[in-house]
């Protein structure tokens, strides 16, 4: 048998250790480059002048001493400044001082030994070091601010470097034209008429990639896709004067797509649609006001006539940006503008052009769009039509004027006028929704009258009738004494009594009752100070307390029955209480009360939470991010939902719909 020794397989050890220590990495490319020391965010700064030690500094990209290359030279590589020469990595006696890195007036390349570099690449995360030839010395920014090589663990940020590219952003570069883009210069419909389709303007493909019913009024080009990017594109293309559908220079050129709308109007109606869109070119008449192209539009007819017969309520119009130098003639960027009507059915001068933003051409731009019916955050017993947009990730929110004669929420999307030249949009990942609730006038006083019952004993404030009596507490919130109104004056409210008049805070003297709440026939506004309430909530769990004036007095249900104004702490629930609006039902059965509510779980919620529903039935759930974005949808019949929560952290709206079509909300917190 053949006797193995140790020997050989030592000295085999040995050598693949030299070769992982001398390893040589390269540079990313042979661009221009800025060495970030990882420790201290400073930037390699050349002095300048030859055998001066380099310094650490945080000068702007811009300037040349911060700018270095990389140029092989062999087996290693010189540092090559772009003001000077290359770096020299001296000994113990360098002009600098000991080991101090140094300017030169050396060009590269160069092989002198104190003149190359070692470069070894952390790919985790992606820094370098740079070993002074193969001397086990690295580059190195000393606390003391020089910058040095020296023998040092690859642990020590001090000697990691990140390498940050330079770009020149003085040297044009030409416009890029898109992979899909129609470059054709004959911009008539061609003589064939191949894309007259004079007979019908829906026309599509089979299972097209975009949602909608397409309405095609250029004979320039049809609707087709393009495979970019990654995604699958509707395009519309058309240019001047292609409208060949409708009576000559009536109306613009157009290949847009229409969805079903929401034709009721109650609080919860809407339709919504998003997308992304990528713009490449853009009606250009020689004006702002014949310039630019429509990308999407909401649309919804009104009451009280005027305008046209299918007005267009907001349009979202894109504007040439021509660039300069060798694109002085070529579309760049396009400014994104809100064409907005300023009372219904206007047009014209009767609407106002609000810029949004600028996006780059042919650059991918989220777009999400949503018209409907809410109930009006100043006043609950009215509604707003709202017309909300998010491109790019920018909320931008308008509500439209005279909400009440609004009787419909549309969208269409595509392309459509061009009174100069050619548009081109592009347009993938569409999605539509809607949502019709039926207005049955129930923003009506009753969301007004409100009851208010005790938080410990579940009983209702009640009225007395007799001016100077004490009021009482019942089991039932249905008998009008138990119903009351808060009428504000200055800034406090006077409580209001639905049967007779408003309440009093009596003091230490009142006879019987120190401290009684007594009815009065007093009407409100009032500014008594003995009948006006000074009203907190406690939004964790939607109670109030009623103090009297500023005295630190509440309103209080004794155990004894009697109701009175004392000093209580909030953390006492017989000074709490629930404020709950007529429109809501109490149960007949246990006169407990049964409307409907969601509540949300825990909140805020790391990984996982619960929403319950109470008194509800076939639930709709939507959850919002703060953008308008849906994050989650789901529906169930149970009284509870779990979802597992992998949203990023912030705040979330938190959606649902029953199966009356009453639209519930509340917050969730993910932490």
């Amino acid at each position: 048998m053949k006797k193995i020794t140790i020997n050989p397989i030592l000295f085999f050890v040995f050598m693949l250790c030299s070769i992982c220590i001398t390893a040589q990495d390269a540079p990313p490319s042979d661009d221009i480059f800025r060495l970030r020391n990882v420790e201290t965010g400073l930037f390699l700064t050349d002095s300048g002048t030859s055998a001066t030690a380099v310094t650490m500094t945080d000068l702007d990209e811009e300037v040349q001493s911060t700018h270095f290359t990389f140029v092989q030279s062999g087996a290693f590589y010189n540092i090559d400044s772009e003001i000077l020469g290359i770096l020299r990595a001296p000994g113990s006696g360098g002009p600098g001082g000991p080991f101090v890195v140094v300017s030169t007036t050396k060009a590269s390349p160069a092989t002198d030994g104190d003149k190359v570099w070692t470069i070894q690449h952390n790919q985790t995360d992606d820094t370098y070091r740079f070993q002074s030839g193969n001397s086990g010395r690295f580059m190195y920014h000393d606390a003391n601010g020089t910058v040095t090589h020296v023998v040092v663990s690859a642990t020590d940020d001090r000697s990691n470097w990140e390498l940050i590219p330079y770009v020149d952003t003085t040297v044009e570069v030409p416009v890029a034209i898109a992979p899909d883009e129609d470059t054709g210069t004959d911009l008539d419909c061609p003589a064939s008429g191949e894309f007259e389709n004079n007979t019908t303007r829906n026309v599509d493909l089979p299972n097209s990639v975009n949602v909608g019913t397409a309405d095609d009024r250029s004979c320039y080009s049809d609707y087709s896709e393009s495979n970019v990017y990654g995604k699958t594109w509707g395009v519309y293309n058309i240019t001047r004067n292609s409208n060949h559908w409708d009576a000559p220079n009536t109306l613009q050129p157009r290949i847009e797509r229409s969805m079903p709308r929401s034709g009721e109007t109650g609080v919860g109606s809407f339709a919504r649609f998003t997308g992304t869109f990528r713009i490449l070119e853009v009606g250009d008449a020689g004006s702002f006001g014949q310039n630019g192209s429509y990308i999407a539009q909401a649309k919804g007819k009104h009451t009280g006539g005027g305008g046209p017969p299918d007005p267009a309520i907001c349009l979202y119009r894109a504007h040439p940006i021509y660039g300069t130098g060798i694109n002085a003639d070529k579309q760049i960027a396009f400014d994104i503008y809100a064409e907005r009507i300023l009372e219904r059915g206007g047009s014209g001068s009767g609407r106002e052009v609000v810029f949004l933003k600028r996006v780059d051409k042919d650059a991918e731009t989220s777009f999400e769009l949503e018209i409907g019916f809410a109930e009006d955050p100043n006043d609950s017993t009215k509604k707003i039509h709202y017309c909300n947009a998010v491109i790019g990730g920018e909320v931008f929110n308008w509500n439209i004027p005279d909400p009440e004669r609004g009787t419909e929420s549309g969208i269409r999307y595509g392309a459509y006028r061009v009174r100069g030249g050619r548009a081109q949009i592009r347009w993938a990942d569409t999605t539509y929704q809607r949502e019709e609730v039926e207005d049955n006038g129930s923003g009506s006083n009753d969301d007004n009258i409100f009851r208010m019952r005790n938080v410990a004993t579940g009983e209702f404030l009640t009225d007395s009738g007799i001016s100077a009596t004490p009021v009482t507490m019942t089991s039932s919130g249905e008998a009008t004494n138990t119903h009351w109104t808060f009428v504000q004056n200055g800034a406090f409210f006077n409580i209001d009594s639905e049967s007779y008049g408003i309440l009093r805070a009596t003091g230490s003297g009142f006879a019987g009752l120190p401290y009684a709440v007594v009815s009065t026939g007093t009407g409100a506004p009032s500014s008594d100070t003995d009948k006006v309430w000074t009203v907190t909530q406690d939004f964790s769990d939607k109670t109030y307390r009623f103090e009297a004036g500023n005295t630190g007095r509440y309103l209080y249900h004794q155990v004894d029955g009697n109701v009175t104004n004392i000093s209580a702490p909030d953390t006492d629930d017989r000074s709490k209480w629930e404020v709950i609006a007529l429109s809501e039902s109490l149960s007949t059965d246990d006169n407990e009360l049964s409307s409907s509510t969601i509540k949300v779980y825990p909140n805020p919620s790391a990984d996982r939470f619960t929403i319950s529903f109470k008194n509800m039935n076939g639930v709709k759930v939507s959850i919002y991010d703060v953008l308008g974005k849906v994050v989650y949808q789901n529906s169930t019949n149970k009284d509870r939902l779990e979802v597992d929560n992998d949203f990023k952290s912030g705040v979330y709206l938190v959606k649902v719909i029953d199966d009356t079509n009453r639209v519930y909300h509340t917050k969730l917190v993910k932490r």
